[in-house]
């Protein structure tokens, strides 16, 4: 790895680092703001964080696609700090709803910040495989999802807190106005970490960008057919519905299950992503210079059993904690190998549409994950039974994949 490479990756981890931190502070802040108990838990009825999530989710299914050809047609350093430039307009949206209580006001700042994300995602995601070399790219996987976990843990840690504060018991005591300046700070430092992002050419200059809401993504689609790539992304999709779209947002209800309070419930969620960024950083390690898809059953297994246990087992803080952290770790080792795949197999003129075709499938699990939560919660069914259909849905995965995925998947790393 040369000097120059050693010094974009950095700030890379920087850029990617802080935007993760700001997108799970907003998040969570609002989360815990529409949880049962939480100051506008009534406005969006059971389940409320369910629709937090969508609407996080929902512009990476719409726009994804647009991203993809931007990040293809111009430099992804320049698209990169374009996007986090835009993150400080919208810090200073949520900061002013924030400041007012106003629940629609943040709903939009995250619409917003989701739609900043979406831009950036195949930036940065484009931007290894063009400053890394390709035995390096595993543990360069591994590692940007290690600092990303350890983000969302800083993230989801300080939300707690900050809602603490922002909506304590006593609200002659309430700091409405830190929220918003915590974000605001950690919008412009992220902003000014993209400018050390080397300089990069871009690699399909003469793209016409079409902008047909889902042409994007049916063309590659199609130019997929048939090939162990669309597998792949396929079952990263479904493996985030699991995870990010149904299981984290079940922690939040911790909150009143273990009746705790919301900085603890931060701590869970915090525990998770620390536990997820070590299991990924472990796993490109195990990698080292190789894709091994022989990690993704062992992870499968690995995040099947916690969350079996997590659906039967009585409420027990300490209990709880263990197996989050268990079914974390494990998995990092489905994560890497599936990502570091998907920008291998994806050829370089064409990296960021496939790379905007996988944040839009990602995001669809999501919103499947999401709609499944809040149907299931609807329904009566308490919240940490739904660990239960997490189980389940990981074990569908891993009989799926040593059925009918285990040898495409093999022989495609080894061409």
């Amino acid at each position: 790895m040369t000097k120059s490479s050693n010094r974009g990756f950095y700030f890379l981890n920087v850029t990617q680092f802080l935007g993760a931190a700001n997108d799970n502070i907003l998040k969570q802040v609002l989360i815990f703001g529409l949880a049962a108990g939480g100051i506008w838990g009534n406005q969006l009825g059971e389940g409320g964080q369910g629709w937090a999530s969508l609407c996080l989710a929902i512009p990476f299914v719409l726009l994804s696609g647009f991203a993809g050809q931007f990040s293809d047609k111009y430099s992804k350093r320049q698209v990169s700090i374009f996007s986090k430039w835009s993150e400080i307009l919208i810090a200073l949206i949520a900061m002013a709803g924030l400041w007012i209580g106003n629940v629609w006001l943040v709903l939009a700042a995250l619409v917003i910040i989701a739609v900043q994300s979406t831009f950036f995602s195949p930036a940065k995601f484009g931007i290894l495989p063009e400053i890394m070399p390709t035995e390096k790219l595993s543990r360069a996987n591994g590692t940007i999802n290690m600092f990303t976990y350890v983000a969302i843990i800083l993230g989801s840690a300080v939300g707690g807190p900050l809602y603490d504060i922002y909506a304590p018991k006593d609200p002659a005591t309430a700091m409405r106005w830190l929220p918003g300046v915590v974000i605001l700070v950690i919008g412009v430092l992220g902003t000014l970490a993209s400018y050390g992002i080397p300089r990069l050419t871009a690699q399909n200059p003469n793209l016409k960008i079409s902008y047909r809401l889902f042409e994007s993504y049916i063309s590659t689609w199609k130019a997929l057919s048939g090939t162990t790539l669309k597998s792949v992304i396929l079952v990263w999709s479904f493996f985030y519905l699991v995870v990010a779209g149904i299981a984290i947002l079940i922690i939040a209800d911790y909150k009143e299950l273990l009746d705790i309070s919301a900085t603890k419930t931060a701590l869970l969620m915090a525990l998770l992503g620390i536990s997820t960024g070590i299991g990924d950083y472990v796993a490109g390690r195990i990698s080292g210079h190789r894709i091994r898809p022989a990690l993704i059953p062992l992870g499968a297994i690995g995040t099947t059993i916690p969350f079996l246990a997590l659906g039967l087992i009585p409420n027990n803080f300490e209990t709880v904690t263990a197996l989050l952290a268990a079914g974390g770790f494990m998995a990092g080792f489905v994560m890497v190998p599936l990502q570091t795949m998907i920008q291998q197999l994806a050829g370089n003129e064409k990296r960021g549409q496939i790379l905007g075709l996988w944040n839009c499938l990602s995001f669809v699990g999501i919103i499947v994950g999401n709609f499944l939560f809040i149907g299931l919660k609807q329904r009566g069914v308490q919240s940490n039974r739904i660990f239960i259909v997490c189980a389940i849905l990981t074990f569908f995965l891993l009989i799926a994949y040593e059925l009918r995925l285990k040898n495409r998947f093999t022989a495609a790393v080894r061409d």
